[in-house]
Parts: C-alpha cells; sequence; structure tokens
C-alpha cells in the first residue's frame, strides 16, 4: 500500500468507514522505505496505529475507541491482500 485507502469495516456497533495511511520513511539518496505502520483515522480522528512485522501484529491506541482483535485481524488481512489500482499493471 502506497497511498491511503478507506475500508468499511462493519462492527457490532455499526459500520465505520476507517482510512489506513501507510506510514513512510526517507533513507539515504531520497528513497522512501515502507515501515509497516499504518495510522488509522476514523470521521478526521487517529484512533492508532497498527504495525505488521510478518506474521506479527502490534496496536497502539490514541482514543478509547479500541477496535476489538477481530477487527485489527480484518483490517490487517485487508493491507496484506491490498493490490494499489495505479500499480497493479507493474506487478502482473
Amino acid at each position: 500500500m502506497v497511498n491511503p485507502v478507506n475500508y468499511q469495516l462493519h462492527t457490532s456497533t455499526g459500520e465505520c468507514l476507517i482510512t489506513i495511511e501507510p506510514v513512510y520513511e526517507e533513507i539515504a539518496g531520497g528513497d522512501l522505505f515502507a515501515t509497516g505502520r499504518y495510522i488509522l483515522i476514523d470521521r478526521g480522528t487517529t484512533i492508532g496505529e497498527i504495525r505488521v512485522d510478518g506474521e506479527s501484529v502490534e496496536c497502539e491506541w490514541n482514543s478509547e475507541d479500541i477496535l476489538a482483535d477481530e477487527n485489527v485481524h480484518r483490517i490487517v488481512e485487508f493491507i496484506r491482500e491490498y493490490n494499489e489500482p495505479e500499480l497493479a499493471g507493474y506487478l502482473d
């Protein structure tokens, strides 16, 4: 994932539109490095961050709106399977 993407999350309290924003760091030479960190935003408010490293997943929450483990799992699966639309032609 290169660009922020919206994800429709179905929860027990209703549907949420979560924006998943990947975090990149600049390394030597000005290249960008994917960190495996993703900021989660709900209705314009940052609710937390997911860090994905192989099979390991860590979460850090900024608010009382903590997502249930099953919802975190859904988001992580979405991130892993996501195919950036404008990059899809380069991956074939």
